[in-house]
């Protein structure tokens, strides 16, 4: 901790030594739970999407299925494959601070900043698991960090025509339109910041405008693709999954923030900002961008998606922050403060925490105490024996349906990335943004439509993901693709916490009848009232 606090070793040397030492036991740390952690749902469908390679998908651009086919491809059909990329990416992002701060700090600050980002609670995740953020936030800083190249050297010949830094803008552009549809909002801030911050010399660089133009370019994959689905994605990233009406909760978006970041270090770290933005120059530019990212969130905040977790994303404002903090460290301990001691302490109190709970569905004993809970990380589980259970009964022509996306990308994940799964039309697909996609890839009930007559099909349901009022109804329609279906089994999720039914049966040929009720497993009772 006295690294942190600048209360001895302030030397570069000895700063970086324990930088890199620190840095070192988190990434083993972050390793040891990627390979231990089971597929969240999201995951397995970026997996799923990653072997029907494409330039952009209903839900996402296409950087985090071809990051998933690289994986895959370099070290196989594992965890460790499936992650391993996004595990780089996170831990590149404490040096990638370390090089934005010695732009603005002298070098032993800038190897002390670098040090505040590993204690960050919302560090510890970034990276485990295969999701978009890791290189969306790698975008942020390597854009940041060529604007703020770009401004220190405005006086240079090389800023005013063709610099190194213009090509690090360039790939960051790119790497953000490849990313993530936030990271569009993030390019408005950014832009105008840069716009009215940055030097008219390096304003007028061709090299920056190329730049530019390369990153625009990046965006027409996109663009095409929302062209032939009806604006599908732009639809559910910025209208249909926003209420966008007021919600007096979202003023409490700072409260939550500060909790998650830990209060002490959230408060360190606007203040930071403050001191940052006050400077002039490009640690201004660099402050400013950070703090309109924080206030942008801020303000959409009581208008936004409140049904999914959105906590990290002002992720990239606190390690920019974390550049600037170690000057008002060093001016806290001056007047004799212990904030920053009781700053870093809560939050590597927090990391722990946060550790904890991403590492609990690997531990039988954690999630068997969850069961029935709000507290059972459901997502993580069931896919291992859902898919044993599915290699037990399987036949060779058996084609396997399941109710909704996830679990059908959970099958697609365990059972050797097996590239076709039918779905229903589970509203899940809706509210997720992947009813297009699996339109697209024939794998929903019009699909279903065009299965030969007589086609043998298990069918799987994870009944938990419907209410139980709807639950025979749903298994009831079925009947209208699918004759003689007779269920097999009751399969129990880890702690008894969740479970799925198999069914066998037969592509129907001809019309259903008006009435078809499908048996519902013989024990249905328990695993129906979960």
């Amino acid at each position: 901790m006295d690294a942190l606090t600048g209360e001895s070793g302030t030397a570069a040397s000895a700063a970086r030594v324990k930088f890199v030492a620190a840095w070192a036991s988190l990434l083993a740390l972050k390793l040891a739970i990627a390979m231990a952690l089971p597929p969240f749902g999201d995951e397995a469908f970026y997996a799923w999407e990653a072997v029907h390679p494409a330039w952009a998908y209903s839900d996402l651009p296409a950087g985090t299925a071809w990051l998933i086919a690289l994986g895959t491809a370099v070290a196989g059909d594992t965890l460790f494959g499936l992650r391993w990329p996004f595990v780089l990416l996170g831990a590149v992002l404490p040096w990638m601070v370390v090089r934005l701060a010695a732009r603005i700090a002298p070098k032993e600050q800038a190897w002390r900043a670098g040090l505040w980002t590993l204690p960050l609670p919302l560090m510890l995740p970034l990276g485990i698991m295969a999701l978009p953020d890791a290189l969306l936030t790698v975008a942020i800083l390597a854009a940041l960090d060529a604007l703020v190249g770009l401004a220190n050297d405005s006086g240079s010949w090389r800023a005013s025509r063709w610099h190194p830094l213009h090509a690090q803008f360039a790939l960051a552009l790119v790497a953000g339109a490849l990313a993530h549809y936030r990271f569009g909002p993030v390019l408005a801030i950014g832009g105008l910041v840069a716009l009215t911050m940055l030097p008219r010399a390096t304003l007028r660089a061709p090299g920056l405008w190329v730049a530019i133009g390369a990153g625009a370019l990046a965006w027409w994959p996109l663009l095409a693709f929302n062209a032939t689905v009806g604006d599908a994605g732009w639809r559910f990233q910025f209208v249909d999954r926003h209420p966008w009406a007021f919600d007096p909760r979202g003023l409490l978006q700072p409260v939550a923030q500060a909790l998650i970041v830990t209060p002490v270090l959230y408060g360190l770290l606007l203040a930071a900002l403050w001191r940052g933005a006050r400077q002039g120059g490009p640690a201004r530019l660099a402050a400013i961008s950070a703090a309109g990212l924080l206030l942008v969130y801020a303000a959409l905040a009581p208008f936004t998606d409140r049904a999914r977790f959105s906590l990290h994303w002002p992720l990239p404002a606190y390690l920019v922050a974390a550049a600037f903090l170690p000057a008002l460290v060093d001016d806290l301990k001056r007047r004799g403060s212990r904030l920053p001691a009781v700053g870093a302490t809560l939050a590597i109190v927090g990391s722990v925490l946060v550790g904890i709970a991403f590492a609990a569905p690997a531990v039988p004993a954690l999630v068997a105490r969850t069961a029935g809970t709000s507290l059972y990380p459901d997502n993580f589980l069931g896919w291992r024996e859902i898919a044993d259970a599915v290699r037990q009964v399987r036949r060779p022509d058996d084609v396997l349906v399941a109710d909704h996306f996830m679990l059908a990308a959970q099958l697609s994940f365990a059972l050797d990335r097996e590239p076709r799964v039918f779905v229903l039309d589970h509203w899940n697909n809706r509210k997720h943004g992947r009813a297009p996609q699996l339109a697209l890839w024939g794998y929903d009930e019009a699909g279903l439509d065009r299965l030969t007559p007589g086609t043998p099909i298990l069918l799987l349901f994870e009944p938990g993901e419907t209410p139980l009022r709807d639950r025979a109804a749903w298994v009831d329609r079925t009947c209208r693709w699918f004759d003689g279906l007779a269920p097999l089994s009751i399969v129990e999720g880890p702690g008894g916490g969740k479970s799925f039914w198999v069914y066998r049966g037969l592509r129907r040929a001809g019309d259903p009848p008006a009435a078809c009720p499908v048996p519902l497993p013989g024990s249905a009772s328990g695993p129906s009232a979960q």
